[in-house]
């Protein structure tokens, strides 16, 4: 599997590509052609061009229509996942589903009118008169994902954005970006308009940096680490910021829990999902300390073994979990 970013449509040509290879196999799942600084100014430039907008019927359209293409390819999706990801393909059917709704519920809200009216007339100084207000779309935004979601994280982000005609930059993980690749495709083939959506994926100084800090991107969308979210908060300027970061996780462990089976609950969430999940106590008990350290123990050759196999001399790029 050969791909390539997108630049408002279209593939960009480029000689630098990044191998995805499977983390715990070592098989490789395909190639990346990056992108360059020059593609960030030409994507920007797209989204801020003049152009008709969709009405709200068409965005509901083409979210819908998108749900249907990736209901009849979800199990292509599911083994695309799988590949560049290691996750197992139980995980990665669900995450297909997962998607498949949030295209179905943002069709649905493409159709909503959430504008509300207001009556003047409500005090002694007041006219008779009615204010009415309207939501208008952003010009760009800016989305960040991570590896860990590889199509469910793309589209909690793209799916939203279409429903209210908002053109948007992609920047997926380098760890899983052929699942978002192979997801904007599907897109395209919707009849969303090429500036409409932008994928982008090369190093950090010439694609994350300049995406997060052009006073022209109207709002940066990142889910990942508390240490990348708050570089980004210091260097993003005046723009909206939406942060979905890690470390809040609570585990709550009543007294009267079963601890073996809330010690292999907590083993499991902590390390599926390529470790996301990294949940604390929030209150003791005598025996869960002790449980909990052997449990980990037991887990923790695991994430060490892969971490060594996943090594690669690739490129890496750090604006992602």
């Amino acid at each position: 599997m050969n791909l390539a970013c997108y630049v408002a449509g279209k593939p960009i040509e480029s000689t630098r590509q990044l191998a995805v290879n499977n983390p715990f196999t070592g098989q490789p799942a395909g190639t990346l052609r990056l992108a360059a600084r020059h593609d960030v100014e030409r994507a920007i430039h797209a989204t801020l061009l003049p152009r008709e907008p969709l009405t709200r019927y068409e965005r509901s359209q083409i979210l819908d229509k998108a749900r249907q293409l990736l209901e009849a390819r979800r199990e292509e999706f599911a083994r695309l996942i799988t590949s560049e990801s290691g996750l197992c393909i139980r995980e990665t059917r669900y995450e297909v589903g997962r998607a498949i709704d949030v295209l179905r519920f943002a069709a649905m809200e493409a159709l909503r009118d959430d504008g509300q009216i207001f009556s003047c007339d409500i005090s002694p100084q007041g006219k008779a008169r009615k204010i009415f207000t309207l939501r208008a779309p952003l010009s760009c935004a800016v989305c960040i994902t991570p590896f860990n979601h590889p199509l469910n994280q793309v589209a909690h982000k793209l799916a939203p954005a279409i429903a209210a005609g908002t053109p948007v930059i992609l920047k997926p993980s380098e760890k899983t970006p052929l699942t978002a690749i192979r997801f904007a495709e599907l897109l395209y083939e919707t009849g969303l308009p090429g500036p409409m959506l932008s994928v982008l994926l090369g190093p950090t100084a010439e694609i994350a940096e300049p995406l997060v800090q052009d006073p022209r991107t109207d709002i940066v969308s990142f889910t990942g680490s508390v240490a990348v979210g708050k570089r980004i908060a210091a260097t993003a300027g005046y723009k909206r910021l939406v942060l979905e970061l890690g470390g809040n996780d609570p585990l709550i462990v009543l007294e009267d829990a079963d601890l073996d089976l809330a010690v292999t609950l907590a083993a499991e969430v902590s390390y599926r999902k390529s470790w996301s999940r990294k949940p604390s106590p929030a209150s003791s008990h005598d025996g869960w300390s002790g449980k909990r350290r052997t449990t980990f123990a037991a887990t923790r050759w695991t994430r060490r073994r892969v971490s060594a196999r996943s090594s690669t001399n690739e490129p890496r790029f750090t604006w992602n979990r």
